[in-house]
């Protein structure tokens, strides 16, 4: 990435969530009861247990990424990233091994992926990446009492979860869109001038959430939605959309989805309106959207709910990332936060696991907590979890990114 020059971060602090109910139905699991909770927040019943590993055998993490199709372009580098926090290590004499399962980043594929990991014995999880594959997930993941850490699924639902209670298997080391949105529309508003939007969003979960949020914000702003509209993944007929905004005219065309759709919706909105302002999220901000969209990618503004990699730790795992895997660091979003994700796991089963007759003992419920006390200075920067999983250890912030002569460049106000 060149000429990257830094835009003043918006900080945006979560408030504070609304009581919610107890006594809801447990998700299943042993006789492990954890329906106490903290402070707002209420866990239902995790299944909680003991996992026996065999003399000489390896300790299974898992890792649930989209690892073919139009995202591999984002699941593989984060599969790489928490595979390198692994590399070589042992505990106590069992040598880690990383078992990856392709989620597709959606509902079906995250539940199938969680079911293939469980059954092969894995003690904790890296992912689901992205977020409608971790909502489907999630009920699996509670019921075998196996943490999973998500490097990059930012949507709401995951920490507020229809059901009420929050699922205390679920912790994520990048930020929520709730922050995310917001310092979206306040750019959108105040660099940019919008007045008005049209909203262009995927219909999964990270899609409708991130719509969300930001228009909630948009409109707080100031600002007026004049249109909104959704898609599936793997559309690439964008035509009827494209006349719609035309029609209607907004200062800005708001896209809350991945670079896989993103890439020929912004070549059918150029064919159509050349100069109206394009502003995305994460979803979007990756090399492959710049390598596909070419001349069209042009001006595009995009967002990351991170910070401005400077650290020492950073410049170490970028460095290490790139000679191990051949891939930029920069190149795709959440790396720093999956090895991040995968550090945090194996520090805690470090501390958690127990010999005893040969065997290596793991309890899930000793390592859950371990993994919720966790404060770390990593390469994503500091991580610490709140009740609800959420990553409240570092400043919140909002990096924006414009494409400029085929790069991402920082944005400075």
């Amino acid at each position: 990435m060149s000429e990257r020059t830094r835009w003043s971060r918006f900080t945006w602090l979560l408030l504070a969530a609304a009581l919610v109910a107890v006594f809801a139905v447990a998700c299943g699991g042993d006789d492990d009861d954890d329906d106490a909770g903290s402070g707002d927040v209420t866990y239902g019943t995790a299944g909680f247990k003991t996992v026996e590993i065999a003399a000489g055998a390896p300790i299974k993490i898992g890792i649930s990424s989209p690892l073919s199709g139009d995202l591999k372009g984002i699941g593989e580098p984060i599969q790489k990233a928490a595979e390198l926090a692994g590399k070589d290590k042992t505990i106590k004499g069992h040598a880690i091994e990383f078992v990856a399962k392709d989620d597709l980043c959606s509902p079906d594929g995250g539940a199938a992926a969680a079911t293939q990991l469980l059954q092969e014995g894995v003690v904790a999880v890296v992912g689901p990446v992205c977020s409608g594959a971790v909502v489907a997930a999630q009920p699996q993941y509670e019921q075998a009492g196996v943490t999973h850490v998500s490097p990059s699924s930012t949507a709401h639902k995951p920490t507020y979860p229809d059901r009420g209670q929050v699922f205390q298997t679920f912790l994520r080391t990048t930020y929520s869109d709730d922050i995310q949105g917001p310092a979206q529309a306040k750019f959108a508003t105040t660099e940019l001038k919008a007045k008005t939007a049209y909203i262009v969003y995927d219909t999964d979960a990270y899609g409708t959430g991130l719509r969300d949020a930001f228009k909630a914000a948009f409109e707080k702003e100031g600002g007026k939605i004049v249109g909104s509209e959704g898609y599936e993944k793997k559309q690439t007929d964008f035509k009827a959309i494209v006349t719609n905004i035309k029609n209607a005219k907004p200062d800005l065309v708001y896209f809350a989805g991945f670079y896989s759709e993103a890439t020929p919706f912004i070549k059918q909105l150029r064919a159509e309106m050349k100069d109206v302002p394009f502003l995305g999220g994460d979803g979007v901000k990756n090399d492959e959207f710049i390598k596909g969209a070419g001349a069209d990618a042009e001006g595009a503004y995009l967002s990351l709910p991170s910070p401005v990699y400077t650290s020492a730790a950073y410049n170490t795992f970028g460095e290490k990332f790139e000679k191990e895997t051949g891939i930029k660091r920069d190149a795709s979003p959440f790396v720093a936060e999956a090895y991040d994700a995968a550090t945090i796991i194996i520090n805690a089963i470090e501390k958690v696991a127990e010999e005893k007759d040969g065997k290596l003992l793991i309890d899930l419920k000793k390592l859950n907590e371990e993994i919720r006390k966790t404060e770390l200075d990593g390469a994503s920067g500091k991580i610490k979890f709140d009740a609800r999983g959420e990553n409240v250890g570092g400043e919140t912030p909002v990096s924006l990114f414009v494409v400029k002569n085929g790069q991402y460049e920082q944005l400075q106000k």
